[in-house]
């Protein structure tokens, strides 16, 4: 029987090119371009279409939603078709998520463009198990530093480009989602041309990534030591996406910024976080170590968090952005590099997608948290999301760096 890799394999032609860390690298990068564009315009546009509240929550949250119900849809069927043919898959349910996008001129196509990028989106499981496939224990800490700046590098760029598309626009969404679908169509030719298989991945992983998602999710909970850091994941992520998803209404509706200068702002967390991740946690890791680091990160964030709708433009707001920025490039790196060294061998491929489905709970729970709390103050969502960062700033204090895991 035909390998996996020979499957896939054959349906491109074979050619020299980048190694695998690499092309995963570039992929997630143009996956959030085509991800990013949008950013600047979907709560503005919600509403302008009639939503508020809880209902404009829900536009931002329809992402989540489906990315936390395919998530582990998708990473079972890479485990059978192979990572790249997945990444094929979501590239063009991307592209076809931008040319709804672009015609988004009820709430419906709207809901409808939100839902099918959040299946796009939900790939990111496969990227991160693409990771554990090609590297090994040793070096998968810094191969996440990695994909994290190719996070950071793709919101640096999209939502201010995004922004600039609406500008020219003139308001409408056509130009803003033909940007967007372009993106797309070059992550599915790079995919289809450049990007390699992965091997095969460990057999003693296949149980674990057997399991139904409530299953696996049980027991990477009930697993001692890593089920701690998953809940820190979870409540760090809530708190994190009450700013998330209403920074551009406040923006707009306090300081009287437009879409563009509030995605420089936006640029600004991004390549603090990015300098953080790809240039400055190599060096800090080994003097500081990972929990210490941690537990510096979630100091800096919930003040940080607190005080940014009381920073009007330009200084103030930019020095509270910074700080978000070096909390944020800090925490998730540190926190994913513990994830998986608490993890047992049989569960770490797998355990990316029980993260990314984390994740997904709450960035469904915290934009319609947040919005339905933007309509009673602007400040509230911020206030509450540094309150909630208090929890894991507390839980850290109780983390220790995890003893290696077996099977």
């Amino acid at each position: 029987m035909p390998s996996t890799n020979e499957v896939v394999g054959s349906s491109r032609p074979t050619a020299p090119g980048p190694s695998p860390l690499i092309a995963v690298f570039i992929t997630v990068f143009l996956d959030l371009m085509n991800f990013g564009t949008v950013i600047p315009d979907v709560q503005l546009r919600a509403s302008k279409l009639g939503a508020s509240g809880g209902v404009e929550g829900l536009v931002i949250a329809t992402y989540s939603i489906s990315q936390f119900i395919f998530a582990p849809i998708l990473g079972r069927l890479s485990d059978i078709v192979g990572r790249r043919r997945v990444l094929l898959i979501t590239s063009s349910m991307a592209i076809l998520a931008s040319l709804l996008y672009a015609f988004s001129h009820s709430l419906g196509v709207m809901f409808a463009s939100r839902a099918v990028l959040g299946v796009a989106g939900a790939n990111l499981g496969v990227a991160y198990a693409y990771i554990a496939d090609v590297t090994g224990p040793e070096k998968r800490a810094a191969a996440m530093g990695k994909i994290g700046m190719a996070f950071g590098l793709g919101f640096m760029f999209g939502p201010p480009l995004g922004a600039a598309m609406v500008q020219l626009g003139h308001g409408d969404p056509f130009l803003l989602g033909m940007v967007s679908a372009f993106f797309g169509l070059a992550n599915f030719l790079f995919i289809y041309w450049i990007l390699p298989e992965a091997p095969g991945h460990p057999k003693e992983e296949d149980e674990f990534r057997a399991m139904n998602p409530l299953a696996k999710l049980w027991r990477a909970l009930n697993t001692p030591g890593l089920g701690f850091l998953l809940v820190l994941f979870l409540v760090a992520n809530l708190a994190f996406s009450n700013l998330e998803s209403t920074f551009f209404r406040l923006a707009h509706d306090d300081f009287h910024i437009d879409e563009f200068k509030t995605s420089l702002v936006l640029v600004l967390v991004g390549v603090v976080a990015a300098i953080m991740q790809g240039g400055l946690i190599p060096r800090l890791v080994p003097r500081f170590g990972e929990v210490n680091l941690l537990r510096v990160s979630y100091f800096v964030q919930s003040p940080a968090l607190a005080i940014v709708p009381y920073c009007p433009p330009i200084l103030p707001l930019i020095g509270a952005c910074i700080l978000l920025g070096v909390g944020s490039g800090l925490a998730q790196p540190n926190l994913s590099s513990l994830i998986s060294k608490a993890a047992p061998a049989a569960m770490v491929g797998g355990i990316f997608g029980v993260t990314q489905s984390l994740g997904a709970i709450a960035r469904i729970l915290g934009p319609i948290m947040g919005n339905s709390l933007y309509e009673f103050g602007h400040s509230i969502p911020y206030v509450l999301a540094a309150v909630i960062m208090i929890v894991p700033l507390g839980m850290a204090q109780f983390v220790r760096k995890p003893e290696p895991q077996s099977a």
